[in-house]
């Protein structure tokens, strides 16, 4: 599950990431406040997918921060309370998975 997690991020952010550069080139070529937020939101997010193949707890963490930013800029972009909730979906089952992995290994480790 970690794997696919990991994927559905990594292609996350290279959706969100390509939107943004279309947007930028739609707009002049300025880069506003609100769209280098959501470029920093694709770069978080493809972190967070790259962190949980091996740590899936702090890669769900990143996904959450992500979410959190791409809340603070739904009133310039209002696709990205979307994006923020599908982040926000991807950290908490990262977290989850995460959590049950540490779970299982501490009691093999115990028993």
């Amino acid at each position: 599950m970690k794997l696919s997690l990991g994927a559905i991020g990594i292609g996350l952010s290279i959706l969100v990431m390509l939107q943004f550069m279309v947007f930028n080139k739609q707009t002049g070529g300025e880069l506003t406040q609100a769209s280098s937020f959501g470029i920093t939101f694709a770069v978080l997010v493809f972190g967070a997918g790259a962190l949980t193949f091996k740590l899936p707890r702090l890669g769900g963490g990143v996904f959450v921060v992500a979410a959190f930013l791409a809340f603070s800029i739904s009133n310039d972009f209002p696709d990205m309370a979307f994006w923020g909730s599908a982040s926000l979906v991807l950290g908490t089952l990262s977290g989850f998975f995460g959590w049950k992995d540490y779970d299982l290994a501490d009691n093999a480790e115990s028993g």
